[in-house]
């Protein structure tokens, strides 16, 4: 039976922290050049950290809730040519001893997929980027046209197409969308307490751990011998 194991991509794999609050100033100015006054505040970094790891029309409506189909629609597509290019230019942080230990993963037989809420280019862009997309099962994500609209979606997919048990599958996270997906499914669950999200939205969820080359023993235990999830 195979092992497989998913990874959130934002505070687990890869950090935008320090230039998301500027993209998203970038990209609020260029959608306002265009429709002047679409969106007279600017939200603080902290506020958008806040929301990440949610899909993108969430992370708005929470932002903006009165905002408006049109500005909203612009602010999404700017957002995501903004911050890719800025992922491009090596504007962000990979986590240190990620790429040694998704090598260690794949030599050890695992599959190793992303499960993001992210949009496929962002996620293909930061792995391109850092060159990480040798070490993934082609990546499934979310999008409303084919069906898949949340991490739990995600997960199923990779389940099916892997022919993988919920029980022989990981997912790695730092937000409560994670838990909420490994729970949807059936699937364990890890918690990373370096991430963007809060201690308490992981809290009692799984095994916890505080840097990503901390992850293969207690992945290796998890499924070495795969009971059913919680």
């Amino acid at each position: 039976m195979g092992r497989l194991i998913a990874f959130d991509l934002d505070g687990v794999l890869y950090s935008s922290e320090a230039f998301l609050g500027e993209a998203y100033r970038e990209a609020i100015a260029n959608v306002n050049g265009r429709r002047p006054g679409s969106f007279p505040r600017i939200p603080s970094t902290r506020e958008i950290l806040d929301h990440v790891g949610w899909p993108v029309p969430v992370i708005l409506a929470r932002l903006f809730p009165a905002i408006e189909p049109a500005p909203a629609e612009l602010l999404s597509s700017e957002t995501l040519q903004v911050i890719c290019t800025r992922v491009a230019r090596g504007e962000g942080m990979l986590f240190p001893g990620v790429s040694d230990t998704l090598a260690h993963f794949q030599r050890a037989g695992f599959t190793l997929a992303v499960a993001s809420n992210g949009r496929r280019h962002y996620v293909e862009t930061v792995l391109a980027t850092y060159d990480l997309t040798r070490h993934f099962t082609e990546l499934v994500s979310v999008d409303g046209s084919n069906g898949i609209g949340s991490k739990a979606d995600i997960l199923r997919v990779y389940l099916a197409r892997e022919r993988c048990v919920p029980a022989a599958l990981a997912m790695v996270g730092d937000r409560a969308s994670d838990v909420e997906a490994a729970q949807a499914v059936g699937c364990h669950f890890v918690g990373c307490d370096y991430g963007h999200g809060y201690r308490e939205e992981i809290a009692g969820a799984g095994p916890v751990v505080a840097s990503f080359d901390a992850l293969p023993p207690v992945i290796e235990c998890l499924l070495s011998n795969p009971k059913r999830a919680r």
